[in-house]
């Protein structure tokens, strides 16, 4: 079932890992807001597009991976000064596909303990606590 809320824009968010238990991030390329901060994969759903759907399509056009199994984990609103998103955040937990930067944009791996030190968008350093509680 969509999610609608006229005002907020609906973001899935995903916690995909590889097998050294490292998460992928991207970082926001220069023709995009918040260009060089990194982020967790993810983007609005479009109309009709339920979460799970929106993280299939988003990995599949952003990153070059076929999303199988995930699992929500939380939501969260964060207000920006020009938009206010609520972030739905969900663990990939079964992907294939070879990670590509489809949009040109830097990707990496990085350890539980490094998320804290990555220059993040501001929505996603909300959600860091709760992510690297959730993965250790």
């Amino acid at each position: 079932m969509p999610i609608t809320e006229p005002d907020l824009i609906q973001v899935a968010v995903g916690i995909a890992l590889d097998e050294k238990g490292r998460v992928l991030v991207g970082q926001r390329p220069p023709d995009k807001d918040y260009a060089g901060q990194w982020e967790f994969p993810g983007g609005k759903l479009e109309p009709g597009e339920d979460v799970f759907e929106a993280l299939v399509r988003e990995f599949k056009e952003e990153l070059n991976l076929f999303v199988q199994a995930a699992q929500p984990l939380f939501s969260c609103r964060h207000d920006y000064p020009d938009r206010s998103v609520n972030l739905h955040l969900w663990q990939v937990t079964r992907y294939s596909g070879e990670v590509k930067g489809l949009e040109g944009q830097q990707l990496r791996w990085a350890d539980v303990d490094e998320l804290k030190t990555i220059d993040f968008l501001e929505g996603n350093r909300a959600l860091l606590e709760r992510v690297c509680h959730l993965l250790r």
